[in-house]
């Protein structure tokens, strides 16, 4: 009993004790985490590098300490962290300032920097003030850069890394002259390339349409080539064949070898005398083409004419000479050919109408030119009139060849004296000039039979 005031005020010292060092290490905690200093709280929106900033994360301000960043939290992609800032550096830091998120050394932490702009009017930050983070180019690239460097150099051993940057040093030591003109070099190029993109991206869609053409060309090419190994095959198959035809057409060569150089003179020859011939045909070639037509179209006429496939097939024909050149007279036409009117070509006639006698003019063969009343058209398309004869005794022969006039002449008076003496049974030199001259102008134009 006498020892139990000394045993509670033991019990109460060990409370206290504990009591004391809870309430120290709470303070401890307290203080570092500093909450119960006062400070200005803001919100920074960044994208998803705000995930890798750490808790008390520096806050700096052209390289001074300004606050430090308590959390972070993440909504719909945008991360979203709590900064502290200190409430006497607050009014040095505009509401519009941008942050951006760099490491403090290439493997450290991240820090956030706020960037103030320059000769900027803007109300300084106050509790609540939202800061977005720095979208500027030069910005997002370093991030990212700094963002696919570090797992690229944390999978590297750093030995090899140190050897390696080590390696590098020692190889442009020296030449930062080269390597700067190196480096203009290709920004000329660049240069040059971004000129040049609309006809690269034109040349890029010409090979596109390029492409298709031969995508849409496949199935026709692989079955070309399908046919080929087909064929391919069959002359495999066939190569006996094929040495058996090589050699035929080997012994064809030593053949056809020795037939030229024994025969080499008489094909020379031979060729050279078939010139002139050779020459009159192509001069003539012209009229090939019509005359092969014609051929056919009066193969096609006469079939009908004759009646083809008809039960009473057949053709009767009556033929009689209205206007006979009459009997050649020695000295007078001795055949000498002084037209020299190239080749042509002329229409058929109409169905009811006569072919003309002298088409483009009269032949001029040296004989007497009989008058026709049918002579054809003077002048043709592309020939001229036929050359008069210099030497030609018929005086009748213009030099525009023209026929000579048939009415009053004495081969029309002869003509009629053989009617007149066949429709009286009198010898024609019997019938007098004048009756031949008085009846004809009555017979011009009739046909008359003579049995």
């Amino acid at each position: 009993m006498i020892d139990s005031p000394s045993r509670l005020k033991r019990v109460l010292l060990g409370l206290a004790f504990f009591l004391v060092l809870i309430l120290f290490l709470g303070w401890s905690i307290t203080s570092y985490n500093k909450t119960f200093k006062s400070v200005v709280n803001v919100s920074l929106e960044t994208d998803s590098v705000g995930n890798a900033l750490p808790m008390n994360a520096d806050v700096k301000v052209r390289g001074m300490i300004v606050g430090e960043v308590r959390s972070a939290s993440t909504v719909d992609g945008v991360v979203t962290s709590r900064l502290a800032i200190d409430p006497d550096k607050a009014p040095l830091i505009p509401s519009n300032a941008t942050a951006r998120l760099l490491p403090k050394t290439l493997f450290g932490e991240r820090y956030v920097s706020l960037i103030v702009p320059e000769n900027d009017s803007a109300s300084p930050i106050t509790e609540g003030t939202v800061l977005r983070q720095d979208t500027s180019g030069n910005a997002i690239e370093v991030g990212q850069l700094l963002d696919g460097l570090l797992p690229l150099l944390q999978a590297i051993p750093p030995q090899d890394l140190a050897n390696t940057l080590g390696s590098l040093a020692q190889g442009l030591s020296g030449r930062g002259e080269q390597l700067g003109q190196t480096i203009d070099n290709l920004t000329n190029i660049v240069s040059g390339l971004n000129t040049e993109l609309p006809n690269i991206q034109q040349t890029l869609v010409g090979l596109a349409d390029f492409s298709q053409t031969y995508a849409d060309a496949a199935p026709e090419l692989i079955s070309a080539l399908d046919n080929l190994r087909t064929t391919g095959n069959t002359v495999v198959e066939r190569q006996s064949s094929l040495e058996t035809l090589y050699g035929s057409l080997t012994s064809a060569s030593y053949t056809t070898a020795d037939f030229l150089q024994t025969n080499s003179e008489n094909l020379i020859g031979l060729a050279a005398n078939s010139r002139e011939a050779l020459e009159l045909l192509a001069e003539f070639s012209p009229t090939f083409g019509c005359t092969f037509t014609q051929f056919a179209e009066g193969a096609r006429r006469g079939a009908v004419v004759l009646g083809e496939g008809d039960e009473y097939p057949g053709i009767n024909v009556s033929a009689s000479f209205v206007n006979p050149k009459g009997r050649y007279l020695p000295n007078q036409d001795e055949p000498r050919l002084f037209d020299d009117r190239g080749a042509t070509c002329f229409e058929p006639a109409a169905p009811g109408e006569f072919f003309p006698q002298y088409p483009g003019g009269s032949i001029n063969d040296g004989s007497y030119q009989v008058p026709t009343r049918n002579p054809g058209p003077q002048v043709i398309e592309g020939q001229g009139p036929p050359k008069s004869a210099q030497s030609s005794i018929v005086p009748a022969v213009s030099a525009s060849a023209q026929p000579a006039s048939y009415e009053g002449s004495d081969f029309e008076r002869d003509t009629l004296a053989v009617i007149y003496g066949q429709a009286s049974g009198v010898a024609p030199e019997s019938i007098p000039s004048w009756a031949a001259a008085i009846g004809a102008p009555a017979l011009r134009g009739v046909e008359v039979t003579v049995p």
